[in-house]
């Protein structure tokens, strides 16, 4: 029927305000939490535990999805979101009432494992609800809401933080989760009027779990502490070869090895990972960079985030536009082959302290490339599953996506930190101004920021080639399938 051939209409019309209300959850929560670290750090004391704040949620939200496979596949989409939806909801009022910030680090894990369930939910729905046809207006409609909570998240967050504190931001997630939840609850596809037995190899998530751990420490401690850096990529071997081995040895495991090597998926998860990190390695650092290397106003050093977001935007709805000529595959590498040239962009107008204009424009291309990449790879990711299997192959893929941005952002800071601290010996300063602290830098300080983020753009440049490798391999292998 002519109502049903659009996202907006027809039958497809519920599942679509469901969807973007859960995406609109999420991105409220990374942009937001951001902004409001400098009003936890004065509330609540111990700054050398305010980025657990942020990293408790991540790693916990990349195992959760791991688990939610499985579970989708077993109970369905409605029924897994009903649960998580609720789950994140009473976490998020937790956190509101935290007393202290080992509390609050301790209230994020919590809230991570709801917060990845509902991002697992948010791809499977569009796999299992969606035509091949619609699938990428739907993820363009997701983008558009992420695009859009870049301009309006940290708006709101800061009208928010004026008139109380950090409290209400999490507050404000309240309302927006039980609006989610009312949405959501009969409309989302009930994929099983019959559920089956949910079985999660524990074992399995142990062991992803210290993969997951144990590979963020070593990225976080490179130039602070090589030797727990060392150490760190030791464990993350070891337990990444165990789970491995005892994936072949079980039936159904929580992560199948089918799900990581089957083609196309293991070049699509490959693409689009290498992509984020390239991307988001040193966007994260860019309101740093702006205001002390630039010495602009905290508005516009705030506002600097904006660009990648809204390129990335930009870039998904430019594919759902060209898939009716070019097939998945060729997107992708279209992306992979332009970020590198943003990538180095990007550099050279930091490196050299171009005008800012150059340097948000490198950042909106980077963005545009990240959209092309990552939309259509979701796209064929589901175009070669079956509908028994979308929960596990979506959450193999969100799993591998949110590892790679935690890494990217980890590594990213690791190396602005390392080039200041061979430069001026006092990276105290950097961490403080990344906490939220007033702290007045010098300008020789303030020059080797530049100079950090300038090496953590270039070193990038490599990742970014990398991608586009990955791509040729995926357009190959899918000309000969």
């Amino acid at each position: 029927m002519k109502s049903d051939q659009g996202i907006w209409a027809g039958r497809y019309l519920p599942v679509t305000l469901a969807n973007l209300t859960i995406i609109a959850i999420a991105a409220f929560d990374g942009l937001a939490i951001v902004a409001a670290l400098p009003s936890i750090t004065k509330d609540l004391g111990d700054v050398a535990l305010v980025p657990w704040v942020i990293t408790a949620y991540l790693a916990t939200s990349a195992v959760a999805v791991i688990v939610a496979g499985p579970v989708i596949d077993a109970i369905g989409v409605r029924r897994t979101f009903r649960v998580t939806g609720v789950w994140f909801l009473v976490w998020s009022g937790a956190a509101a009432a935290a007393p202290s910030m080992q509390a609050l680090i301790a209230i994020r894990v919590m809230q991570g494992l709801g917060g990845g369930l509902v991002i697992a939910v948010a791809l499977a729905s569009v796999g299992l609800a969606y035509p091949h046809e619609l699938r990428p207006r739907a993820f363009t409609a997701n983008s558009l809401v992420w695009g859009g909570m870049g301009f309006g998240g940290p708006a709101v967050a800061a009208a928010l933080l004026t008139l109380g504190d950090w409290r209400s931001i999490f507050l404000f997630q309240l309302p927006l989760t039980a609006l989610a939840l009312a949405v959501g609850w009969r409309s989302l596809p009930s994929t099983r009027d019959r559920p089956t037995r949910v079985r999660i190899d524990w074992a399995g998530v142990a062991l992803l779990s210290v993969v997951t751990l144990a590979s963020l420490i070593a990225v976080s401690e490179i130039g602070v502490r090589w030797w727990l850096a060392g150490v760190g990529v030791a464990v993350t071997g070891i337990a990444a070869s165990a789970y491995w081995a005892h994936s072949g040895r079980i039936a159904d495991p929580v992560l199948h090895r089918e799900h990581l090597t089957r083609l196309p998926l293991r070049w699509v998860h490959l693409t689009s990972g290498l992509v984020l990190m390239a991307g988001l390695a040193a966007d994260n650092y860019l309101p740093l960079y702006v205001q002390t290397t630039r010495g602009r106003s905290e508005g516009l050093a705030a506002f600097s985030l904006v660009f990648l977001t809204v390129g990335w935007t930009v870039g998904s709805v430019v594919f759902s536009r060209v898939l009716k000529f070019w097939r998945e595959s060729d997107v992708i590498l279209l992306g992979s082959t332009t970020v590198t040239p943003a990538l180095a962009l990007a550099t050279l107008a930091i490196a050299f302290d171009w005008p800012l204009a150059v340097v948000f424009a490198g950042f909106g291309l980077i963005g545009v490339s990240i959209g092309f990449v990552s939309t259509a790879g979701l796209t064929l990711l589901q175009a070669s599953s079956s509908q028994s299997e979308m929960g596990r192959t979506n959450a193999a893929h969100q799993f591998i996506r949110t590892l790679c941005i935690t890494y990217g952002v980890a590594l990213g800071g690791a190396i602005l930190l390392l080039v200041v601290d061979r430069r001026v010996g006092d990276t105290d300063s950097v961490r403080d101004v990344l906490a939220g602290e007033d702290v007045e830098l010098g300008a020789e300080t303030a020059g080797a920021i530049g100079a950090g983020l300038a090496w953590t753009s270039l070193l990038t440049v490599g990742v970014g080639i990398l991608c586009f490798i990955a791509a040729l391999r995926l357009k190959s292998a899918t000309r000969r399938a």
